[in-house]
């Protein structure tokens, strides 16, 4: 198995989203990696999918993940249908320049127009006001049976996006 780069985009002045595209019947699972994400104000990330190009922004999202806290005992899992984006971080820190967020992302079966796109997403980052490491891992469905071709990142607060790497990988069988 190999990583096959299919878009990527680096953040250096604030943006409102980046946007990956490029996902298309060539590979069964495609991978995202974001890395050293950085916000204007406390914010969580989220995902949403894209189909012919643009963001699906209706309440077809269905989610279930554990929270993880190195500071505190095991916190308490989420989840819930008809939500209109995809968690792709907890909240991250503004507060201190080395706060930021990182998380990978397996999408599957987003080509295929007659089934629903799934991700899993797996996310952490340092939490400086309580000085702990704190993520989550979780499952995810957009409940459309349709192809979609790309994810478009944002802030769940309408934040900026100030820094980071997001890559998207096709995984070569």
């Amino acid at each position: 198995m190999s990583l096959v780069l299919i878009d990527s985009d680096t953040v250096s002045s604030p943006t409102g989203t980046v946007d990956l595209t490029g996902i298309d019947s060539t590979y069964n699972v495609y991978k995202i990696v974001a890395n050293n994400v950085k916000v204007s104000a406390d914010d969580a990330l989220s995902i949403r999918v894209e189909k012919s190009g643009s963001a699906q922004t209706d309440s077809e999202y269905d989610d279930a993940k554990n929270y993880v806290k190195a500071d505190a005992a095991f916190a308490a899992s989420a989840s819930g249908t008809g939500r209109d984006q995809i968690d792709f971080t907890a909240t991250i820190d503004s507060g201190d320049a080395d706060a930021n967020g990182n998380g990978v992302a397996h999408l599957f079966c987003f080509s295929n127009a007659s089934e629903y796109s799934f991700l899993t997403v797996e996310s952490v980052h340092f939490q400086y006001n309580v000085d702990a490491a704190r993520g989550f891992t979780g499952g995810f469905v957009h409940t459309v049976a349709s192809a979609s071709d790309g994810v478009l990142f944002k802030t769940n607060g309408g934040n900026n996006i100030t820094a980071g790497t997001f890559k998207l990988y096709g995984i070569k069988k």
